[in-house]
């Protein structure tokens, strides 16, 4: 009886050795682990870039980034203020939405008087194959979406100095030049910074992410407005951000990071709390994490090869199974015990 068991166990193992190397040939995974890659999902109807707290959202599982503080440049930031940042991101083939999550008991989003700071999130992408992650470097440029809360208000309402100081006093001011577009709020006076095109000083914006690039310390340069490709939408509710950035899969400026299956990006990501002072190179980073987009999951009519081939692996394995009971065991002893036993 031993021998048997022995014998029918040892076949069982070859058969799924067998599932096991057919599953593998044709691109069924049997294991899977997730370590330092966040996958990008497909889905079948419209992404949600404009809701953060879209349902959506909740049906894919976040990936838990860890951060630790920024002690390579100053102004440093030895411990981080924010330990972990939970990332999602989405595809419809045609455009990319990436989710990002963190704690954050208060919302900072104002940078109006001189001791407030904003809150703040980023996410830097390679745009070769070998660069620095401290803001990249001369052979290794960064791509950069930079999501600012007090970018994201001023979107909902502009405001300035005098709304913080309403009693201020106002110095003599130069006449604007042109004309005012229709419907842009425009403040009293000459605004040099908005004049000369300083996206810090700019009235109205196109969205609340900035794009930029970067080739080491010290570089960090927006793109031009007619190229600032990264829409964003935000939310703070119950001591949470979400902040959604989006762009476009194909995009003709070679400043901006390569997003397509087996394009093999890397990504990292910054996260500034404004409550706690932090700003510029005060933030909270994480490691490089491999964008990865996921493989979409074929229809019934499309898996039929697969299911087709899972049955034929079953009917093999039967087969492997019911050929070895029927046949003497060779190899492994004397069926009821040696012939010349008890002699």
């Amino acid at each position: 009886m031993t021998a048997r068991f022995d014998r029918r166990l040892r076949l069982l193992g070859v058969a799924a050795l067998v599932v096991a190397s057919i599953f593998t040939f044709v691109g069924v995974p049997v294991t899977s682990a997730q370590g330092t890659t966040l996958f990008v999902a497909s889905v079948a109807g419209p992404l949600p870039v404009d809701d953060p707290w879209a349902p959506t959202w909740d049906q894919r599982p976040p990936t838990e980034v860890p951060l630790s503080g920024q002690a390579v440049t100053p102004p440093m930031l030895l411990l981080p203020n924010v330990p972990t940042v939970r990332v999602r991101a989405l595809t419809d083939e045609r455009r990319i939405a990436v989710l990002l999550e963190w704690q954050d008991p208060t919302m900072d989003d104002s940078v109006l008087a001189v001791d407030r700071f904003a809150d703040a999130v980023a996410m830097q992408l390679a745009l070769g194959t070998s660069t620095s992650i401290c803001m990249g470097q001369q052979a290794g440029a960064l791509n950069i979406w930079h999501w600012k809360a007090d970018w994201a208000a001023d979107l909902a309402a502009w405001r300035d100095v005098q709304d913080v100081h309403p009693n201020m006093p106002l110095d003599a001011s130069l006449p604007r030049l042109g004309t005012p577009a229709p419907g842009v709020p425009v403040p009293p006076g000459f605004d040099t910074g908005a004049e000369v095109g300083n996206p810090r000083s700019v009235v109205a914006r196109p969205s609340s992410v900035e794009d930029l690039n970067a080739v080491g310390f010290g570089t960090l340069t927006p793109q031009p407005p007619d190229r600032q490709e990264v829409q964003g939408a935000s939310a703070w509710r119950d001591g949470v951000w979400r902040v959604v950035m989006s762009r476009d899969l194909a995009v003709p400026d070679p400043n901006d990071a390569l997003l397509r299956r087996g394009s093999g990006t890397v990504a990292a990501f910054a996260v500034w709390d404004g409550a706690r002072g932090d700003r510029d190179g005060q933030k909270s980073v994480s490691v490089w994490l491999t964008l990865a987009f996921e493989t979409p999951q074929p229809g019934p009519l499309e898996a039929w090869p697969f299911l087709v081939m899972i049955v034929l692996t079953l009917l093999l394995a039967g087969a492997v199974l019911y050929i070895g009971t029927r046949q003497p065991a060779v190899g492994l002893g004397w069926p009821g015990g040696r012939p010349d036993a008890g002699r």
